[in-house]
Order: C-alpha cells, then sequence, then structure tokens
C-alpha cells in the first residue's frame, strides 16, 4: 500500500523523503524487518525503539515512524514524526490492512478476574453457532482452525488487525478477545470498533504499573468509552464498579448478577456438584444450564458469555448445546487425574481476589485436608503478598510458598513479605523456592481424599528466573509426580 494511503486522516509531520513509497508491512520490532516494511519507533518500559531504527534500516525499513527527533535524517527514508507512536500504529494498522473490522462482531472481555474463562466460554458458543470463530487471549489465539501462540493476555494493535485481516479472508464472522488495562492504556485496542464489551469484575492488580485501584478502574473503563451508540456493554452488576462501568459506556448496557431480579440475566437458584454445576436462570433468558466447571465464580463467567451470546441473537438451545461440551478451561481450575486417590487442581489464580473464589469452592468440595501452594510474581504489586498469605492461612490445612516467574526480584525478598501475612502462631507451612520440587512434595505428602490446590501460574509452561526462563509447566509437573505416587 502507498504510504500516503496508510497515513490517511492520521496527524504527522513529514521530516524527510516522500509518501510515494509502497510499503509491503508493518513492523514495530527491528529485528524482523523486510525489504520495504514500515518501521514503527515505541518508546518501551524497558527498551525503546528509537534505538533500533539504524538496524530496521540496515534490513531495508522504507520508511520510520518517530516520535523523537534525530541528529541525521538519511536520504532515500521517509521520516514521519507522530505525539504518540503506539497511539498513531493502531490508526495506520487499520489504514493498511483496510478496516477489517467492518466485516467482523469484535467481543472484548475486560476484568481483573474471568477473562479468560468467559472468553473461553463464548468462543465455543459463538463456534457452535456458525461453526468457526476466533480468540485472542491469555493462553493462545485461534482462528478458524489455526492456531496460533500468545506472548501476552492482548497483542500489540498491528498484530491484532493482521488477525483480523485473516478472520476477513477465512469469512469469520466472529471474535473473542480478552482486553488488559495494559492493552487499554498503551493504545493496543485504540479505535477498534467493538460489537460488545463485557465487565467481569475490579478487584486488586497490576498497582505497580496503576499505582492505584482508582487508575485501575478509570483504564479499564476506556473499553466501554469507546463503545458506538448502536453497541452493546453486559456488565457484572454484582461488582462495587458497574455503576462507574455504566456511566462511562457508550453503548446500550445491559447486567448480569448471581440473585437480583433487576439484572437482565440473574439466577433464581444454582446448585454445586463434584462435576460442575447446574443452575436456572430469569430475566431475558429462561432455563436450566448444566456446566462442567466448579466455583460460583464460574457462575458468573458463564451468565456474562449467556447473556453476551443472547444479545448477539444466539438461540438458548445453541448456547446451552455449547456450555455442555466445555470439560475444563487450560489452567483454570483444571483437575490433573493420573489415577491418584486424592485430588489435585491447577489454578491460574495470582490475585487475592482471584486466590480467594478458588480456595472457597475448594472449601466447598468434598475433601479431607486442603494443602496449597502459591507464590507471587517478582517485579509486580508487592501489596498483594500478605494478603494472598493471610488468604492461605484462612483455607488451608498445609501451605507451601514457592516460586511465582521471581523475574528480577531475589526470590528471597518476596518469601519474606509473603510471610508477614501470615499469623505468629501460624506454622503450618515451608518455603521451597524451586517450583518443581514444591510441587513435587505438596503431592507427596497427599493423603487419600486430600485436595491440592497449585495455583498462580494455570496454563503457562515457562517460569521467569532472573538469568532467563526455564520450561516448567505446573499440570505436567503434577501428574507426572501423581503418577509417581499411585506407582510407590
Amino acid at each position: 500500500m502507498e504510504l500516503k494511503k496508510i497515513l490517511n486522516n492520521i496527524d504527522y509531520e513529514l521530516k524527510s523523503g516522500d509518501l510515494t513509497k509502497n510499503i509491503t508491512e508493518l513492523k514495530y520490532d527491528s529485528r524482523e524487518i523486510e525489504k520495504d516494511n514500515l518501521f514503527v519507533a515505541i518508546s518501551g518500559f524497558e527498551t525503546d525503539g528509537h534505538q533500533y531504527i539504524d538496524q530496521a534500516l540496515d534490513k531495508g525499513a522504507a520508511a520510520v515512524v518517530l516520535e523523537k527527533d534525530r541528529e541525521k535524517y538519511e536520504k532515500g527514508v521517509t521520516y514521519i514524526k507522530v505525539k504518540n507512536s503506539r497511539k498513531i500504529m493502531a490508526e495506520i494498522a487499520k489504514n493498511f490492512f483496510s478496516d477489517p473490522l467492518k466485516d467482523i462482531n469484535l467481543i472484548g472481555i475486560t476484568g481483573t478476574n474471568g477473562k479468560t474463562t468467559t472468553s473461553y466460554l463464548l468462543y465455543n458458543i459463538l463456534k457452535e453457532y456458525k461453526s468457526k470463530a476466533a480468540l485472542f487471549g491469555t493462553i493462545k489465539n485461534i482462528i478458524g482452525e489455526q492456531e496460533l501462540g500468545s506472548k501476552r493476555t492482548t497483542a500489540e494493535s498491528v498484530d491484532l488487525y493482521r488477525y483480523f485481516a485473516q478472520m476477513r479472508e477465512k469469512n469469520i464472522k466472529y471474535g473473542v478477545m480478552e482486553v488488559s488495562s495494559h492493552a487499554l492504556d498503551l493504545y493496543r485496542v485504540y479505535g477498534m470498533d467493538f460489537k460488545a464489551a463485557v465487565f467481569t469484575n475490579i478487584s486488586q492488580e497490576h498497582l505497580d504499573y496503576h499505582e492505584n485501584l482508582e487508575n485501575y478502574r478509570e483504564v479499564k473503563s476506556k473499553l466501554f468509552s469507546q463503545l458506538k451508540s448502536n453497541n452493546f456493554a453486559v456488565i457484572n452488576n454484582d461488582d462495587q464498579n458497574s455503576d462507574y462501568i455504566k456511566a462511562k459506556s457508550q453503548g446500550k448496557n445491559y447486567t448480569y448478577s448471581l440473585d437480583s431480579e433487576t439484572a437482565d440475566l440473574y439466577t433464581t437458584q444454582f446448585k454445586l456438584h463434584s462435576q460442575g454445576m447446574e443452575y436456572k436462570t430469569g430475566g431475558k433468558v429462561n432455563s436450566k444450564f448444566l456446566l462442567n466447571l466448579g466455583g460460583i465464580f464460574n457462575i458468573y463467567n458463564s451468565l456474562a458469555a449467556i447473556l453476551t451470546a443472547y444479545l448477539l441473537g444466539i438461540n438458548k438451545t445453541v448456547i446451552k448445546k455449547a456450555l455442555t461440551k466445555i470439560n475444563s478451561v487450560p489452567g483454570r481450575f483444571e483437575i490433573i487425574n493420573a489415577g491418584q486417590d486424592f485430588q489435585i487442581v491447577v489454578d491460574y489464580a495470582h490475585t487475592p481476589d482471584g486466590m480467594k473464589n478458588v480456595l472457597e469452592t475448594a472449601a466447598a468440595m468434598e475433601k479431607n485436608k486442603l494443602i496449597v501452594l502459591f507464590g507471587c510474581g517478582g517485579d509486580r504489586d508487592r501489596s498483594k503478598r500478605p494478603a494472598m498469605a493471610e488468604l492461605a492461612e484462612k483455607y488451608a490445612d498445609y501451605i507451601i510458598v514457592s516460586n511465582d516467574n521471581p523475574r528480577s526480584e531475589n526470590p528471597q525478598q518476596i518469601f519474606s513479605e509473603i510471610k508477614k501475612g501470615f499469623s505468629k502462631k501460624f506454622s503450618a507451612y515451608e518455603i521451597i523456592a524451586d517450583r518443581q520440587k514444591a510441587i513435587e512434595k505438596a503431592i507427596k505428602i497427599a493423603k487419600k481424599d486430600d485436595l491440592v490446590m497449585l495455583l498462580g501460574r494455570g496454563h503457562e509452561k515457562y517460569q521467569v528466573l532472573k538469568d532467563g526462563k526455564i520450561e516448567l509447566d505446573d499440570r505436567k509437573v503434577a501428574y507426572q509426580a501423581a503418577e509417581k505416587v499411585k506407582g510407590s
């Protein structure tokens, strides 16, 4: 596409070169640049893309979008200066890929907890409805039959528009996307036309980035303030922030609740059992639903998916059929069964609220003793560490504290801050830094009918340490450890 067309309706300053060049691709990573690509220099957290402009030029970049002036503007290269590279990148990606969202119904899901499960449930409903759909999120990205890896909850804008273009090529009309607070704040979804936006909840998370809950909530609300008037929002009416989100929404608001009959969808009664749950709903959808997932929090997640699907025009028979086919969500209250005589559950819960949800569910399950393994991520919100220890003590019979992606932080510092949450008289815990050894120990000490909860990492397959990443999948380690115990 001609560069001038890519920059249509965009505010910029042409520093050098011309706009007649034909651009073959958009790239923000200089290592991926090929001949006649447009390189967008982004000021990142750890590295500044402006430092890699020369590398991009050496690899054949024809034009550069930047925020900062250069000492020298090379001949033959077009330099385009803008105020915010990330924001402009979303706009030029929309132009370059000819706005594929014109032909797609995109549903964005945001909140502290429940994004992944809600998106997974809704994706499966849409797939049942139209035989093919797309999913973009924490675990993986799926476009029809094609599965792609996922580096972060919400991809960069250029990557997302490339995915949307692939959806258009495959005639896929529906896509579900997890939208993180970082994505909203860093313009990854700026200007995108969402058919619907779903709000799950807000609790303490990412305060290392947002500083306080008010900032965090404000950023989350951006998804709803960018809705068009003919689109809609689906909001958890039981969350204390629901009125704030409603006020920010520019679309038509619909609500779901566990028991409030003023909501558009609510439960009239529910029952949790060992295989999952069943509940009846009132409001816009009057029916009985069966779900092979445990926990009251998953009632909320499924209500959000059901109401969104209904508002998209999907029949309740299709919704019910899709939900009964789902046996688990990867790394979300995922049961590990190697034939052992006790239960093992792996869950992604890594916030106080998420941990409270899964531990309340564990407390209600039939079991002997509850063994909980958890940790807290390094270089992240430190205030949640003692809070999570306090919760673990409240529900668990025995606790093992271990690494959970310490990153550049000293694990011993993390452990000392976690320990502050335990009461002085509490001693039913130990610290095992090595995550694999900690999991093996938790499973080795489990007796018949105990429940072992491995929390914090869920679907993740790598542990991030100070000196790099190592392969570590809690589910795989747990299964292998359970097989050893079973065979001994």
